[in-house]
Parts: C-alpha cells; structure tokens; sequence
C-alpha cells in the first residue's frame, strides 16, 4: 500500500573508511545499459544535465531506484537498501513512486533552504555511507556557480563508498570543468521518450540513445 514518502531536514555525520569500488546499476533501459557497458556506474560521480525542473529526470531514474529500494540486503537485516532525494524541485508524487516499483519506506528526502545547501547535503550523506543511491538537484534554475573543489570532493567520496551518486544540474554548466566519470545531457525530444546524449564516459567516445520517459 502506498503511503507519503518521509521527509528529513537532516542527516547522521557519521564517518566511514573504504576503498573505491566501482560498479553498475542496470538502468532498466537495455540501450541505455549497452552505451553505459552495463548501467549507471557505482562508486563515481555521475552527472546529468537538464533543460529545467521536472524534464523526466526522476523517471529517468526511478527502475534503478525500484532496483535499489527492493534488493535484500543482508546488512538492513534483508530489507532494501536507503535512498536520499536531496532538493528535489517538487517533492515526488508518492503513488507515482509506488508504481514504478520504488519501496517508499526506503526512500529519504532532504529539503534545503539555500543552493548551497544541496551539495553540502550530498557530500555529507556520501561521507555518511548509510545510503546505496544519493540524488541530488544542484542549481537546475538559479544561476548558483558550483566550484570544481566541490565536484571533487563529491567525486572522491563517491568513490569510497559503493554507492550510485547522481548530481542533476542545469544544462548551462555544460561547459564547466567536471570530475564526474559519466556526464550526460537529456533532451525532451517528445511527450513519450527522452533522448539522452553521453558527452562524457570515461575513455569511451560520445553517444546518443533515446529511451521510454515513464514520467
């Protein structure tokens, strides 16, 4: 049954040491999947670019937070893993989320007052490790200037936990300096389907898939 999706204003400081791992979340996209040799990459920084609030980024998203939020995980005593929305522009439909299959008790959001709120959210619940999936809106209409020490940051804790991190942001940072391994552009190329272009994935070259937009 479906119920409102929990909202926190904070998050545990807690401290965790590892190693980087890295990874792939199935994407629930199989073209999707082919052009990212397997899915959305663990343990890096990923970062998409969109056009403006509520472009079809979160049911971009929603099959590997399904995947996330329903997979046993032997450390939460065989419950799913802990996912955190950090600034989403609206706070998500919780039937919505339900019905892509998303486990809504394993779901966080984090509200934030200022832009840079949001990427002191995502770094500290990274450094944290207490969540497999963090998503975080970045900037996506203000004109708030994200500095490359802070992409760097996110980037490096990423890597030390084995854990899916996305930093969605606006299509005008395009140009900026990125440490993010995995860097992609949606476009909302019709009412029914996303196209997405990878302008940056590791040493593979540029790519253009388009997919179902499920909402």
């Amino acid at each position: 049954m479906c119920s409102s999706v929990p909202v926190f204003p904070s998050m545990a400081h807690s401290l965790v040491n590892g190693w980087p791992v890295t990874g792939h979340l199935a994407t629930g996209f199989p073209a999707l999947d082919a052009a990212l040799d397997g899915g959305w990459p663990t343990g890096r920084l990923t970062e998409l670019l969109v056009p403006g609030q509520g472009s079809g980024e979160l049911g971009l998203l929603s099959p590997a937070l399904a995947r996330l939020t329903t997979t046993t995980n032997a450390a939460l005593a065989g419950t799913g893993s802990w996912v955190m929305l950090i600034a989403p522009p609206w706070i998500p439909y919780a039937p919505g989320l339900c019905w892509q299959g998303i486990a809504l008790d394993r779901v966080l959001i984090v509200r934030v007052r200022r832009p840079p709120e949001t990427l002191w959210a995502m770094e500290e619940t990274l450094r944290s490790g207490t969540c497999a999936g963090v998503i975080a809106w970045a900037g996506t209409t203000a004109r708030y200037q994200t500095r490359h020490t802070q992409l760097q940051r996110l980037h490096f804790l990423a890597g030390k936990q084995q854990a899916w991190a996305v930093l969605i942001r606006a299509v005008r940072c395009r140009q900026e300096r990125s440490p993010a391994r995995l860097r992609l552009q949606l476009h909302c190329s019709s009412p029914t389907t996303l196209q997405l272009d990878i302008f940056k994935n590791g040493w593979r070259g540029t790519e253009t898939v388009t997919v179902e937009r499920r909402f």
